[in-house]
């Protein structure tokens, strides 16, 4: 037998069973970890209960309402998707199944970046499953997968994915609708013009193919923002931030030196995140590829402009925060094993396992703590918490800033005491 027979009856020189099977392992662990993390609804989750659970509703009404009203932003497929589940099935098993779907989009976006390597750099287990690590486990990935108001961010990941895929079969133009439908999941899908940037500066694609692909982007996208402005006017009070250029350098410094971690827990920013952000932009091959990398990463964070901050109590809007990197960081992980540089990986793997690690535990604590409260012996219950108000007949629930309340939230470890 040649050389080249041996090769094809092993599967390859990239084949190997051992890794595969750790490459299963990987994906098992991570789908139990989760399983473990369906303790509650919370937030944005139960307030999509509240709102789209309501006897007498009727189909018409969900959908007009979700077009016609800023809620404050305008994603109106995922979000009639969701409240639909909502409306024909009971609340404990809509949110639940919401999760599930959302973990189910996660693995489907990473069997086509899998896939669409294949095709590109032929096959390598132990790319595959350093990838499938980093993806995976990290703390963008948790909260997108154990939240179910991140059906968003999980959607266009995976339009993305399948963009990539497209492009690697020579068909920009389709790769190019793909990501211009993916505006009505959600706005972030316009990273995807710095990356073709960044595909080009490492020779994966052409310049004229990144504007065949850019263009049908760009229209759709217009579109969409000219049916958005007519319901949420862009960067107005009503839109979901308002671009205030006066916050460019702190975006930019909170989202540099978390990019890796993927976490806002900590009294502030650290020289170790500036380490592994500096770490990541020198893996990248030459000069071209790390200004074009340096220019995606200046589009998110124009895009997250004031979105980031330091987490320094248990129950804050920034436990969510980690939906945010995970389409940038795993678009930069893909890069990195696309261009042959994945060795890179497993020294990224460290700071995105402790965030992992970080968003797991705080995540698990603010969802006890909600499901303590639900759990409350006495009700109706008012209680003292305004930042995130909840009125919740089901459950006999209120909370915001209600003077008259006996107990309240304490921020700092989500325990009810007594005012």
């Amino acid at each position: 037998m040649d050389a080249q027979g041996a090769q094809d009856e092993h599967g390859g020189l990239g084949y190997s069973p051992r890794v595969r099977k750790a490459t299963i392992a990987v994906v098992i662990v991570w789908l139990l970890a989760l399983a473990r993390l369906f303790i509650a609804d919370v937030w944005d989750e139960t307030n999509g209960l509240v709102v789209f659970h309501v006897p007498g509703q009727t189909v018409l009404d969900i959908v007009k309402v979700i077009l016609k009203t800023p809620l404050p932003f305008w994603r109106p497929i995922p979000t009639i998707f969701a409240a639909l589940i909502i409306h024909w099935t009971p609340p404990e098993v809509a949110w639940r199944l919401l999760r599930a779907l959302n973990i189910a989009l996660i693995l489907g976006a990473l069997a086509l970046l899998i896939r669409t390597l294949l095709a590109w750099n032929g096959r390598d287990d132990r790319r595959d499953a350093l990838l499938t690590l980093t993806m995976l486990c990290s703390g963008g990935a948790v909260i997108v997968a154990g939240w179910y108001a991140n059906l968003f961010d999980a959607f266009v990941m995976l339009f993305i994915a399948i963009g990539f895929w497209l492009i690697q079969r020579g068909r920009f133009i389709a790769a190019g609708l793909v990501f211009g439908g993916a505006f009505f999941f959600k706005e972030t899908v316009a990273l995807a013009l710095p990356l073709l940037l960044l595909l080009t500066a490492i020779d994966r694609i052409r310049l004229k193919d990144a504007i065949k692909t850019a263009i049908p982007t760009v229209l759709l996208g217009a579109l969409y923002f000219a049916l958005r402005s007519l319901v949420v006017p862009f960067g107005s009070a009503a839109d979901t931030h308002q671009f205030h250029l006066s916050k460019l350098a702190p975006t930019a410094i909170a989202f540099t030196n978390t990019f890796w971690t993927e976490s806002n827990w900590g009294p502030g920013w650290t020289i170790l995140g500036f380490v592994w952000f500096a770490f990541s932009v020198a893996a990248m091959r030459g000069w071209r590829a790390r200004l074009a990398f340096l220019a995606f990463v200046l589009a998110c964070v124009v895009m997250y402009l004031e979105m980031f901050g330091w987490q320094k109590e248990l129950i804050n809007h920034l436990m969510f925060a980690g939906r945010l990197y995970y389409i940038p960081v795993t678009l930069t992980l893909f890069v990195l094993t696309l261009d042959r540089r994945w060795w890179a990986l497993p020294v990224l793997a460290i700071p995105l396992l402790i965030g992992a690690v970080q968003t797991y535990t705080h995540y698990e604590r603010f969802q006890r703590s909600y499901r303590n409260i639900y759990r409350h012996t006495a009700k109706p219950v008012r209680i003292y918490y305004p930042p995130k108000p909840l009125h919740d007949p089901r459950r006999g629930i209120e909370i915001g800033d209600l003077p008259d309340a006996r107990v309240k939230i304490d921020p700092v470890n989500g325990k009810l005491v007594r005012r």
